[in-house]
């Protein structure tokens, strides 16, 4: 058998992870619940005044708790976690715990922060091999001179370091959401020397629009339903 050269069409349009961040109280978790079949895993308990799909978790545990019900089947098509910040809190301090150290730079050669890292993208990995689509919500690092240089470090998802790095690079699409002059709530996927932000999905590169679900998960050609096992 010999390897023959076929051009293959795109599979799909839409972001199978989404990573929206910004400022608080600007509307993250509002926009979510205007999502329809989206279930947000909210761990702030910033969705309490908001009429919507809600699954309360408290640490890591409930999490944990919640995939084994989600591995049963369910009917969204969305899961939305809000926020991966509190993950990554919750994580720390499991390492923390195990290790008995007051702070992950106590462990030798980065042990702490590898594991954190570790620990932090399997949760995302399962998330998404348990929804169609899975949106991660963040708090936003404001963008500052770098000390002693001309240089700026970007306004960006409110942790640094290689698990920043690893979650952008995991997202098909990361968005800037803040409020204009009107006070419309507006979304940003191009990314500049200020801004981390940005797609590898067609219709959202270099995009800044007033925020509206159906310009980010735009009709599809495919069949959704050959890209994820048909959920109960």
């Amino acid at each position: 058998m010999t390897l023959e050269k076929v051009k293959r069409e795109a599979v799909r349009k839409n972001p199978n992870l989404v990573l929206l961040y910004g400022a608080p109280k600007v509307g993250k978790t509002t926009v979510l619940t205007q999502l329809k079949d989206c279930l947000i895993i909210d761990t702030e308990h910033g969705a309490d005044m908001l009429d919507g799909y809600v699954y309360n978790v408290n640490n890591r545990d409930d999490l944990v708790e919640f995939y084994h019900m989600a591995e049963q089947g369910h009917k969204y098509k969305y899961f939305a976690l809000d926020t991966i910040d509190k993950l990554v809190e919750w994580t720390e301090k499991a390492v923390c715990v195990k290790y008995e150290v007051e702070d992950l730079s106590a462990l030798p050669y980065g042990k702490g922060w590898y594991e954190v890292r570790t620990k932090v993208m399997n949760h995302v990995k399962l998330m998404q091999s348990l929804a169609d689509h899975v949106i991660l919500i963040g708090h936003r690092k404001i963008a500052s001179f770098v000390e002693n240089s001309t240089a700026v470090d970007p306004e960006s998802l409110d942790f640094s370091g290689k698990l920043k790095n690893m979650i952008m690079s995991a997202c098909d699409a990361i968005g800037y959401m803040y409020r204009d002059e009107e006070s419309e709530l507006v979304v940003s996927f191009q990314g500049g020397t200020a801004l981390e932000a940005g797609s590898r999905c067609h219709h959202l590169r270099g995009e800044i629009f007033l925020f509206d679900w159906n310009k980010i998960y735009v009709k599809e050609k495919v069949d959704e339903s050959n890209t994820k096992q048909e959920r109960k």
